[in-house]
């Protein structure tokens, strides 16, 4: 499989996932954590699952077998954070925007060394072409799960004319692409609504937020080893209730991913290749760990 054609650009290396705040110049990008997240389901599949586990999400998936249910799974669990990459979060580096979870607890001010870090990152990302608002500029804001239920099935397949602001299409070969997207919410799966995901639509900054986001899903995908937009062919679920299970391993899986993010284990000048290794090597030694205390 070839490397595709949206990571010439490194833009989407340079959106931050999680921040040590204890060291703030100690990030990881989004992209490695997504990765990371991908491994560590696939990890979890193998070799935690049990096979009766695995036939049950392979059901709720509606998918043909367990080889496209698995890679479906690990690739939704990556791209589950792609809310993340808007406006609003990526220009709230260490400030503790709402529902981000990485800024400072509440009457503790903002350290010196977070302000460099931060105008370091800023500087370099607007370097590599990250699209971010000016500094001051009022920017909408939407909780990350509904950036990701409103953008994510037209990243994965759904290219209906005619809907806009977050709308569902009408066309019943791409509902599972919406009820897995919505799935990914972690509040519960298909319980947001409609004018949730529009108002969410209207802060996801625009086409060149939308290449930003094609990259990062384009690099789960190649990771995992497929296409984005053959989601469709690899699973038709039709009833939400049956994605439970399969939201709560992907809130494990990302959790998994971030566990040692105060050790900084990828860089945005890093190859592809090079997080994907590291993201192989750290969702094995995550899940080693869990089978040991298990």
């Amino acid at each position: 499989m070839g490397e595709p054609e949206d990571l010439n650009s490194s833009a989407h290396q340079w959106c931050w996932g999680t921040i040590d705040l204890s060291a703030p110049l100690v990030w990881n990008p989004l992209v490695a954590e997504m990765i990371t997240a991908a491994s560590v389901m696939l990890e979890l599949w193998e070799k935690v699952l049990s096979p009766r586990q695995r036939a049950d999400l392979a059901s709720g998936f509606a998918a043909m077998d367990e080889q496209n249910a698995r890679l479906a799974a690990a690739f939704l669990a990556g791209v589950s954070r792609i809310g993340e990459a808007s406006p609003s979060h990526m220009a709230s580096f260490g400030t503790g925007a709402p529902g981000d979870g990485e800024g400072p607890s509440d009457g503790q001010q903002p350290s010196r060394a977070l302000e460099q870090a931060r105008t370091a990152w800023r500087d370099q990302a607007m370097r590599a072409a990250l699209p971010l608002p000016a500094v001051g500029a009022r920017v909408r804001h939407a909780e990350p799960q509904h950036i990701t239920a409103a953008v994510l099935p037209r990243l994965t397949g759904c290219d209906c004319a005619g809907y806009v602001d977050g709308e569902r299409c009408r066309d019943k070969n791409h509902r599972g692409l919406y009820m897995a997207a919505y799935a990914l919410n972690r509040h519960g799966t298909d319980v947001l609504h409609a004018d949730t995901v529009a108002r969410a639509y209207r802060a996801t900054g625009g086409p060149a937020w939308g290449a930003v986001r094609t990259a990062l899903v384009d690099s789960v995908a190649h990771h995992v080893g497929i296409d984005a937009r053959d989601l469709l062919h690899l699973i038709r679920p039709s009833d939400p209730l049956r994605l439970t299970a399969f939201g709560r391993l992907v809130s494990q899986s990302s959790d998994l991913a971030r566990g040692d993010a105060p050790r900084g284990f990828a860089s945005p000048h890093d190859t592809p290749e090079a997080i994907s290794n590291r993201a192989r090597a750290h969702a094995q030694e995550a899940v080693y760990r869990i089978r040991l205390a298990g």
